[in-house]
């Protein structure tokens, strides 16, 4: 990582009174790449421990009919999944910074998780050669989110952070903090066709950064 990761201003992350208990742990962060570190090696962790759950899901869009992508639900410890997800150094924070920043940090997610997520297919053998698994993991538009969306932001304390930009974009969910009971993230890699290992990119989905920058969800 050649960069320098920049957090959010502490009095520029706003959180609600209804998640008082979690004030501290995200605001009082890592830096973005210790925090990033952090969460792999959790994710390796997991890995190892058979934690990590795979799915060759193929493409529900009639436009993409035959495509599969990669997906993967990785557990974290609460504190590691609210800091990395909801605090001002992480996920969502590099995203509010700009969408430019949001979109390196990403990349640096999917590019840490590619060991963590081959380690788990060696455990959970799938029906798909490690090729194209890795095809779809390197491929554009790959992503990690919350695990369970929507639910988990839905049963989300309404304003439990609410940054100025997200108020001003009247935005509802992305200014929700979710912390799901079973914590952790979803790995969502490329749609790609096996044959032709071209990839699918659904036009809607090009936005996200500029979605997560202005509103806090996509």
């Amino acid at each position: 990582m050649n960069r320098i990761l920049r957090m959010v201003p502490r009095e520029h992350w706003i959180l609600g009174d209804k998640i008082a208990s979690r004030h501290v742990r995200l605001l009082d962060v890592p830096t973005p790449d210790a925090l990033l570190t952090e969460m792999l090696r959790e994710a390796t962790e997991a890995a190892y421990d058979g934690g990590i759950r795979l799915i060759w899901r193929d493409s529900t869009d009639p436009d993409a009919q035959g495509f599969f992508r990669l997906e993967a639900f990785i557990p974290l410890s609460e504190q590691v999944f609210d800091q990395f997800f909801n605090g001002r150094s992480g996920y969502r924070a590099q995203y509010y910074l700009s969408p430019e920043e949001g979109i390196l940090f990403n990349r640096d997610v999917i590019q840490g998780l590619r060991e963590p997520l081959q380690v788990a297919y060696a455990r959970q053998t799938l029906q798909v050669d490690l090729d194209l698994v890795l095809t779809s993991i390197d491929g554009p538009h790959s992503k990690v989110w919350v695990s369970g969306n929507p639910s988990a932001f839905n049963s989300a304390p309404e304003n439990s952070l609410h940054p100025d930009r997200w108020v001003e974009n009247n935005a509802n969910l992305g200014c929700r903090a979710p912390l799901p009971d079973s914590p952790g993230l979803e790995f969502k890699g490329a749609f790609v066709h096996p044959v032709t290992r071209q990839f699918f990119v659904d036009e809607l989905k090009l936005e996200r950064a500029c979605d997560l920058f202005s509103k806090g969800y996509s």
